[in-house]
């Protein structure tokens, strides 16, 4: 049976949650209610459930502001028809299901976004000064649920590590990626949030977008879902506005392009969409969703192409198909390693 946390309404720290709720938090508050946060997995659980309660309430983003924190938030219950409010504890190995909400009701709030990279970490130097850092890793079929020093959450996924300073007392919020991640971002337009994955920077503005960076490649791509997001590239400092529909990419020269979105590696977590793309790209991708190697025995295997879009993919069923739709044969040596044969194409 899962266990529930009551929530005292009368508390110090339920006062600062419901002003985080409409974006109310001063510096000195922020701290207080991100140590809150950091006590107990009781208050992270409650934190969650108050999000998940406001956006189903389906406050609007223009409803006048209720000054009263303590009614605003017995408003929202009463609407919710919840006494005390729960959430069960997310379990590490669980599939994170990412659902795709209706969040014009938290703008005020929140800036949602997915990240995908797959580069070697940077230094410390890379911003600079002497302030302490914390890292957050997860291995594989693990999952980790977190929050940042401004109360933003995050849903680490599997082979993933998140960098970030154990305090946003500077004019920026500033976090390092390696692996995927989802995040909830308090938005904070006085202190941007900037996300580092190797050679590209990606500024969020307020939106919704997606970041592939494969492991071991130098091209970083970064497609729009909503709103919009400056991407850039700190080698050369290019940089360009990306809108929904245009995709930025980042090259091994530093150079950063924005073209009408044809195909995304990874649009959202847990589905991997293809549209005419190459054998040799697919290897590349797979091999960065699932962490294995993957050997084309046969260079015109490279150009052979594929179509075709997999939710909650398993490695074995994408193998499956491309044998099927190609005449392809897949072998298996060891674990974490597959070869794949055939006649190629030109």
């Amino acid at each position: 049976m899962t266990q529930t946390t009551p929530v005292n309404h009368e508390s110090p720290e339920w006062v600062l949650m419901a002003k985080a709720l409409r974006g109310e938090l001063n510096d000195e508050e922020q701290k207080e209610f991100s140590a809150w946060l950091a006590q107990e997995e009781s208050h992270a659980q409650q934190w969650t459930d108050a999000l998940e309660t406001w956006q189903r309430v389906g406050l609007e983003q223009h409803s006048a502001f209720e000054p009263d924190a303590r009614a605003a938030w017995q408003k929202v219950c009463a609407k919710a028809n919840i006494h005390t409010p729960v959430i069960p504890a997310v379990e590490a190995q669980e599939a994170v299901v990412l659902p795709m909400f209706n969040w014009s009701s938290l703008a005020k709030f929140a800036a949602v976004f997915v990240l995908a990279a797959g580069l070697a970490w940077l230094g410390y130097s890379r911003f600079g000064g002497s302030e302490e850092w914390t890292q957050v890793a997860t291995l594989t079929g693990e999952r980790k649920v977190f929050y940042l020093p401004d109360s933003s959450r995050v849903v680490l996924n599997e082979n993933s590590t998140l960098r970030y300073l154990a305090s946003f007392e500077g004019d920026e919020r500033k976090v390092e990626l390696t692996g995927e991640g989802f995040f909830e971002v308090q938005k904070n337009p006085s202190k941007p949030f900037l996300i580092t994955s190797g050679d590209a920077q990606t500024k969020v503005l307020g939106t919704s977008f997606n970041v592939w960076a494969l492991k071991d490649e130098k091209e970083v791509a970064v497609t729009v879902s909503t709103g919009k997001v400056s991407f850039s590239s700190l080698q050369t400092q290019n940089n360009v506005i990306l809108t929904p529909g245009f995709t930025g990419r980042l090259n091994a020269n530093g150079q950063v392009e924005k073209q009408l979105t044809e195909e995304a590696l990874a649009p959202t977590w847990q589905t991997l969409t293809f549209k005419g793309t190459t054998l040799g790209q697919m290897e590349k991708t797979l091999e960065a969703y699932f962490g294995v190697d993957i050997t084309l025995n046969n260079n015109t295997l490279q150009h052979c192409t594929f179509t075709g879009t997999f939710n909650h993919p398993h490695l074995k069923e994408v193998l499956a198909v491309l044998a099927a739709s190609n005449g392809f044969t897949v072998l298996q040596p060891t674990a974490n390693n597959y070869i794949i044969s055939g006649d190629g194409c030109q």
